[in-house]
């Protein structure tokens, strides 16, 4: 099996669990069919496209590192891609929410927080153009261009399913928390390290345990620690999503190739 189908199987698991226990009841809108629709038919061929640009300036770039890495320990590899992929992606999802610095960027992430809602479908809530300035996207290149060809299918494939399970509503640290002996030292604990649902949802929301501006990451919580963005929540977010009106779909996935034009009211 190809490793993004073990993603699409993890992806289909979890909608399986989510719709069987109704969340996803009254939930999606019309245009939300079209957003997640285009985006996985679309994705198909940018996908490709991209996997191509990518691995074009990569070897552009560094023209005499074609298989250098190739004998570094698998489990060394793994580390530090996780490690500079998480770094990376930090300071561009931090920066994609800094609507008055960075507009683009911003314009660009905000397709995947439009959404009034956090189940496993936000995995296909992209704008189409977003890959391209995303720190996995590179990393995984330059891996396979190193020569690192196991330890960056490993990296690659636990970020995406981690980031599957925190997008989830099906919340199994709220298991943990409810249903374990201790089990919220043991998740608060974990989250020294990790990111876990409860605070990758806060992310996702506003007003009452709702912070937009903090936990940019998606695996390794520390960072958020280290620059002192990391909020902890005692609940769910008061609401999820973006406060105000929403931009026409096809306008959200191809932004910057197109204008944003006027928001409309939800």
């Amino acid at each position: 099996m190809q490793p993004q189908y073990w993603i699409f199987a993890l992806v289909a698991g979890i909608l399986a669990i989510e719709l069987a226990t109704g969340r996803h009841k009254g939930v999606h809108r019309k245009q939300d069919f079209w957003i997640i629709g285009s985006v996985i038919l679309g994705s198909q061929v940018t996908r490709i496209g991209m996997a191509w640009l990518t691995a074009a300036i990569v070897a552009l770039l560094l023209p005499a590192w074609k298989g250098a890495l190739a004998d570094v320990p698998l489990w060394a590899g793994f580390l530090g891609l996780l490690l500079i992929a998480e770094f990376g992606q930090y300071w561009i999802h931090r920066t994609a929410h800094d609507s008055v610095r960075h507009p683009i960027l911003h314009g660009m992430h905000r397709t995947h927080h439009s959404a009034p809602y956090v189940n496993v479908t936000l995995m296909w809530r992209t704008n189409l153009v977003w890959p391209l300035v995303h720190a996995y996207t590179w990393v995984a290149a330059a891996g396979f261009y190193l020569g690192m060809t196991g330890a960056t299918t490993i990296f690659y494939l636990t970020i995406m399913a981690w980031n599957v399970l925190t997008h989830s509503d099906w919340r199994w640290d709220d298991m943990i928390i409810e249903r374990l002996p201790g089990g919220r030292r043991l998740v608060t604990a974990a989250e020294w390290i990790l990111v876990t649902p409860r605070i990758h949802h806060t992310h996702h929301g506003y007003g009452r345990d709702g912070k937009a501006y903090r936990n940019f990451c998606t695996m390794l919580s520390f960072y958020d620690r280290l620059f002192g963005t990391l909020h902890i929540p005692e609940g769910r977010p008061w609401r999820y999503g973006l406060p105000g009106g929403e931009h026409v779909w096809w306008r959200q996935l191809l932004f910057p190739l197109v204008p944003l034009g006027e928001s409309r009211k939800r």
